[in-house]
């Protein structure tokens, strides 16, 4: 008769983690990412032999059940504790079955990716990339020729996400992802493993742009979380404040400044040094109270992402979405005096940023233009204003991503309000179709 076995014990055979003391350091490392106090709470040597083994007569208990599902995403217990029946499915690993309702979610979603996505094929590696990706980092990752490859194709992306539609990057993004992938299946020294896990952050954060500009909130932070989960695995701490940084953008062009301020303030209150990360947080931070209309903790926070942008490095700030950039800065800071209806603090930090910025980037010299007007129209300036705003659409350099979409249709509910507007900035704005408010809106799945 042969032994008895679980699937637990099949997946972690291939893992080359079958023994206690393997599963154990595992255990612990899930763990961590879950709750620190779970730390130390993996299973004694014999319940570890009957889980192995099948022989349990109840569910383990809670925590233990958090931390398994944790390890292998797309398994329940029961699943992993039945025995395994190499019959059922050639690879042992069976894909848990979605319901009805989960399975008319994910066409629903599907669909707002948009024909260029599903035209590609690229929709099931969007699903599941973030899993296979994580699974991949969970069990461990080239020469050195490789490596170097795909750290500068990462920096590449980055940079280059700002110049075109971000969604013609998407193939190679995925392409390497896949790549670094399979890297970090295999067995290679510590030091090859964070490299590739840094990369694999760096070109999360890409797809979450690019899906972020697809108006798609939901399946961005889900790749933003992922690119935190593989900067926290190669112990990256500006990788992960990246991360967390790049997920506020959903709540500040959601309209959820006190989200925004709930994903930054627990970081910035414990924040030592200078990254442009950490400024893009305080960045954030400005925008968030200006737009709840509290001008002095505005001007503390934005006084201390410049500061802080002051003393990094000059090697830090780079051009590209892995950085933050003074001129994104003054940007933020014209956008700040904006929602604060001051006109001259509006204007003067929209000639500090457009002196700075590449007259090639795609958004945002068209979103300081979007906050110099908008300063304006609460001003009474309707007509410059309207000038302003459609100089910024016509400019052959803006590309209707979601930011440029969402301040554009921000701008003309002001004009409405104020019961004024210009024929030229109609034309202009119905040049571009309205954010989806389903996608917009949708701020409940994924990690905040």
């Amino acid at each position: 008769m042969p032994q008895r076995q679980t699937l637990l014990k099949v997946l972690l055979t291939k893992r080359h983690q079958e023994t206690h003391r393997a599963f154990c350091l595992e255990y612990d490392k899930v763990a961590r990412s879950i709750d620190r106090r779970l730390i130390g709470s993996s299973p004694s040597r014999e319940a570890f032999g009957r889980w192995m083994k099948g022989h349990l007569k109840t569910k383990p208990q809670a925590d233990h059940c958090r931390v398994l599902e944790r390890m292998f995403p797309g398994h329940t217990v029961a699943e992993l504790l039945a025995p395994y029946d190499p019959g059922g499915n050639g690879s042992g690993v069976a894909p848990t079955p979605s319901t009805p309702r989960e399975a008319a979610t994910n066409r629903r979603e599907v669909f707002h990716l948009g024909a260029t996505t599903m035209a590609l094929g690229l929709t099931d590696s969007l699903w599941r990339g973030p899993d296979l990706l994580e699974q991949a980092i969970d069990a461990t990752s080239a020469g050195e020729e490789r490596i170097v490859f795909l750290e500068a194709e990462a920096d590449r992306l980055g940079q280059r996400i700002e110049k075109v539609m971000p969604v013609t990057l998407l193939p190679e993004t995925l392409l390497h992802l896949t790549s670094i992938r399979e890297l970090l299946g295999r067995r290679q020294p510590i030091e090859a493993q964070r490299r590739l896990a840094r990369v694999a952050a760096r070109l999360s954060l890409v797809v979450g742009e690019i899906l972020f500009n697809l108006y798609h909130f939901p399946l961005a932070r889900r790749w933003y979380a992922t690119a935190g989960r593989a900067a926290d695995e190669a112990g990256d701490r500006y990788l992960s404040d990246l991360a967390l940084a790049s997920t506020t953008l959903i709540p500040i062009y959601s309209g959820e400044p006190r989200g925004a301020l709930a994903l930054v303030t627990p970081r910035l209150e414990q924040a030592t040094g200078a990254t442009p990360a950490l400024a893009w947080m305080w960045g954030f931070a400005a925008l968030a109270h200006a737009s709840l209309g509290d001008r002095t903790a505005f001007e503390r926070a934005i006084n201390r992402s410049r500061n802080t942008l002051d003393r990094c490095s000059s090697e830090m700030v780079q051009p590209g979405i892995l950085s933050f950039q003074p001129e994104r800065q003054a940007f933020y800071e014209a956008r700040g005096w904006a929602d604060l209806g001051n006109a001259d603090g509006a204007a003067s930090a929209t000639v500090r940023a457009l002196a700075v910025y590449d007259p090639t980037i795609s958004s945002d010299p068209a979103l300081v233009r979007f906050a110099h007007a908008t300063a304006l129209a609460k001003a009474g300036e309707v007509e410059e204003a309207c000038r302003l705003a459609t100089f910024a659409l016509r400019d052959p350099n803006t590309l209707p991503i979601t930011s440029v979409v969402v301040r554009a249709y921000e701008f003309d509910a002001l004009l409405g309000d104020l019961g004024s507007t210009t024929a030229d900035w109609r034309e202009a704005l119905a040049d571009i179709r309205p954010p989806d408010p389903s996608t917009l809106t949708d701020l409940g799945r994924g990690r905040a």
